[in-house]
């Protein structure tokens, strides 16, 4: 990353000394006065787009995926550590308007009706249900994803549309609507060579009212995509975490990661619509590396 000096806005290339720390969100505090801040060039970053309804699948880059963003090239696990002094990273995923899609079903018309849905959510030009993460982190602090989290369906489709999980944990799955439904977990980052498949198993509903949990889906790191193979307009992703550095970004496309061990990363941002985007960063001790990606 490289950075200067200038009186410009914060999105564009900066190192502010002694300048005050001003949040945008997220679950830290603040960098105290003597703190510094760093700029990541604006940039519409690496990737590319994805013009059909449907899921774009993330750039196969080795350590760059979600799936091996902790392990890398070298195949390390995260591993869970004290640090003495760590970074702050606060971001912007940018570029997006809101798009809606009206949907028709074609069968199982008694539950499942016509209906409406945000492709892309979006709030003063940011990207929502964007799914950041930094890939080449090998340790830092204990991962804050929740272990336990609900997908349920109603209406013929799921809510909510991206969330996140952490690796290990349990996805309990609920349905309200009273018809067969199959839903697949499928990889979408990559499956496992040795297993020959990009499968992460099958839920069954037959019924109103059923409650299945799923251990298998969340069982390893990676992007995850949730369909209903009897009903195709029905889908949900899954952001199954290796490390505490992941978040699924709100309308306004915001984001903040704390605690970052000191080192140069990738920073990897996926949408359901738009595809995979990248920008490699360096974050430095006591530092607030500021970073705004966009479409």
């Amino acid at each position: 990353m490289t950075t200067g000096v200038t009186s410009r806005w914060w999105w564009t290339v900066a190192v502010l000394l002694l300048a005050p720390l001003v949040a945008c969100g997220g679950s830290g505090g603040s960098i105290e006065a003597s703190g510094r801040i760093a700029d990541v060039p604006v940039t519409p970053g690496v990737g590319e787009a994805n013009a059909e309804h449907t899921a774009a699948r993330p750039r196969s880059n080795g350590g760059v995926s979600l799936a091996r963003a902790a392990a890398g090239a070298a195949d390390r696990p995260y591993r869970v550590v004290v640090q003495a002094t760590s970074g702050f990273i606060v971001g912007k995923i940018g570029g997006g308007q809101p798009l809606d899609t009206s949907i028709t079903p074609t069968h199982d018309r008694s539950v499942c009706r016509p209906f409406t849905q945000s492709l892309v959510s979006s709030r003063a030009g940011g990207v929502g249900n964007s799914v950041v993460w930094l890939a080449g982190v090998t340790q830092g602090p204990r991962d804050d994803a929740p272990r336990r989290v609900r997908v349920l369906l109603d209406g013929c489709r799921l809510e909510p549309r991206v969330q996140r999980v952490a690796a290990g944990g349990t996805v309990m799955l609920t349905s309200r609507d009273a018809m067969m439904t199959r839903l697949q977990f499928l990889d979408l980052d990559g499956g496992s060579a040795s297993r020959g498949t990009y499968s992460r198993g099958t839920v069954l509903f037959n019924d109103a009212g059923q409650v299945v949990p799923s251990s298998e889906a969340a069982q390893r790191p990676g992007l995850v995509l949730i369909r209903d193979d009897l009903h195709p307009w029905v889908r949900g992703y899954l952001a199954v975490t290796p490390h505490p550095f992941v978040a699924v970004t709100a309308a306004d496309g915001l984001f903040r990661f704390d605690n970052v061990p000191p080192g140069q990363y990738t920073l990897v941002v996926w949408h359901e619509r738009f595809g995979t985007k990248q920008q490699r960063i360096r974050v430095d001790a006591q530092v607030e590396t500021r970073v705004a990606l966009s479409y």
